[in-house]
């Protein structure tokens, strides 16, 4: 017999695992399908200073405590990537590459992925040097220079990272920097932290991998010797595979109601992927246990108990 779940959960982040531990806690069958890490971005950052009852924790190790908390329920982590989404009936039918999943509600919790620089050479010393991810790649660029583009909390992030095993780094600014956890000042007692703001990155050289780095800065075009350029200018939601499928924004993010629904029935999200002001772990946590609370109370009202 072809298996439903009450509530699938589309993302394993903390948006996602709250979801999945308050409908499990509810007495809800539910399922986590993850694509690529369970943690989703703060498995991959370093240091978290603003999340309630941790004055200081990292971010695996925060990731281990939400896996660990939805493990100690028995809550199954299914690692796909879907591919499509069908609403249109009360089982609804998430399509992914190994598999079709069935089930009563479904809680999007997809996060988003970084944005691209759109340079030349970007693409092409991908995985040479050119990163998305400081945490993860860092270290293969111990000793030496690198460069981070960005400029906001995550550019800062990644240079304080970087400058404990790099001999200098430099951060490229388009303009001045656009901060909420971290101050400039963070950057000026890191002796091997070089700003460039208004550096507007142009493109990246080198032959088998990175050794440079172009951009145009007071009209003048210079250049910096980097064996890595980290990119850190923002991310966009995961939403490709729902066009036509729910009420999107002009950026890509979930439109919900205050209750966390999206436009098609039984359809609920949270986190990083919905049009929120404030995309932090704390308030993704709290929409979680709100979308988990929704859809648990869209199960019962609407399915009778099995």
């Amino acid at each position: 017999m072809e298996k439903i779940y009450d509530i699938l959960i589309v993302g394993g982040g903390p948006s996602g695992i709250t979801a999945g531990i308050y409908a499990k806690r509810a007495g809800r069958e539910v399922a986590i399908i993850e694509k690529f890490v369970v943690g989703g971005q703060v498995a991959l950052i370093g240091q978290i200073d603003n999340y309630p009852g941790f004055s200081h924790i990292q971010g695996d190790e925060l990731t281990k405590a939400f896996k660990d908390h939805a493990k100690s329920l028995d809550i199954p982590f299914i690692y796909d990537d879907i591919l499509d989404f069908n609403f249109d009936s009360d089982a609804k039918i998430l399509k992914g590459k190994k598999g079709d999943y069935k089930s009563k509600a479904v809680i999007l919790a997809m996060g988003s992925h970084s944005k691209e620089l759109n340079i030349s050479g970007e693409k092409e010393f991908i995985g040479r040097g050119v990163s998305y991810c400081a945490l993860c790649d860092g270290n293969f660029f111990k000793n030496q220079e690198v460069a981070v583009v960005g400029s906001g909390d995550s550019a800062v992030s990644d240079a304080l990272y970087l400058s404990n095993i790099c001999t200098k780094v430099y951060i490229l600014t388009k303009g001045q920097l656009k901060l909420n956890n971290y101050s400039e000042d963070d950057l000026k007692n890191r002796d091997n932290i070089v700003l460039l703001k208004g550096a507007l990155s142009k493109s990246i050289q080198g032959d088998s991998k990175v050794t440079s780095l172009s951009f145009d800065k007071n009209d003048k075009e210079e250049i910096i010797d980097v064996s890595a350029v980290f990119v850190a200018i923002g991310r966009k939601p995961d939403t490709e595979t729902l066009k036509d499928k729910i009420n999107l924004t002009e950026r890509g993010y979930i439109e919900t109601d205050e209750r966390l629904q999206t436009t098609a029935r039984g359809v609920f999200a949270c986190g990083d992927v919905r049009n929120n002001p404030i995309k932090q772990i704390a308030t993704a946590v709290g929409e979680g246990a709100i979308a988990g609370t929704e859809a648990n109370k869209y199960v019962l009202k609407n399915f009778s108990k099995k």
